[in-house]
């Protein structure tokens, strides 16, 4: 039988897994609605990303933190579903490469386009927010694919299965 600790760890993956996409989700349209929206200006819109942007990737950093130690924690411990939490931490890591990827290559260049708030949108500019999007969806699609592989019903054990970890 698996450890009350697995079994914690398996509960909080799956929150900080669902947690993480919703809120990734939620920031993603918010941020549309603000930057598309004919109330704020190309000063006030560079305000809101250099502002909330940097807040993202904070907290973005943190959960996919949070994910691993758990999913990592799971893989060590579990004794009957190692394989499937060894995939979801291989996920994590993989979308927490990407999203540290665009943080430094696409996110910040980008920032220092839009500082001072204003400027002319370039081609550059163009380019790597086109770059930013792709990548945001990419990074968030690979932790929903964990977060479906983590929270899929475990199957029910059978005798053999309740070894002491």
């Amino acid at each position: 039988m698996d450890s009350r600790l697995t079994r914690v760890s398996i509960t909080i993956l799956r929150f900080l897994l669902a947690a993480w996409i919703g809120a990734a989700v939620l920031y993603v349209i918010t941020s549309v609605a603000e930057q598309t929206s004919e109330h704020f200006d190309s000063r006030i819109r560079d305000q809101l990303a250099a502002l909330r942007f940097p807040l993202y990737y904070q907290f973005g950093f943190v959960m996919h933190a949070a994910a691993l130690v758990c999913g990592l924690l799971v893989t060590a411990r579990a004794l009957a579903h190692r394989a499937r939490f060894a995939i979801v931490s291989a996920l994590i890591v993989l979308s927490l490469a990407g999203i540290t990827l665009d943080y430094l290559f696409v996110f910040q260049p980008l920032l220092e386009l839009i500082t001072p708030a204003g400027q002319v949108r370039t081609q550059e500019f163009v380019r790597l927010h086109n770059l930013s999007r792709y990548a945001n969806q990419a990074h968030i699609m690979v932790m929903m694919i964990a977060g479906v592989v983590a929270a899929w019903p475990l199957p029910a054990r059978r005798e053999s299965d309740e070894r002491l970890p």
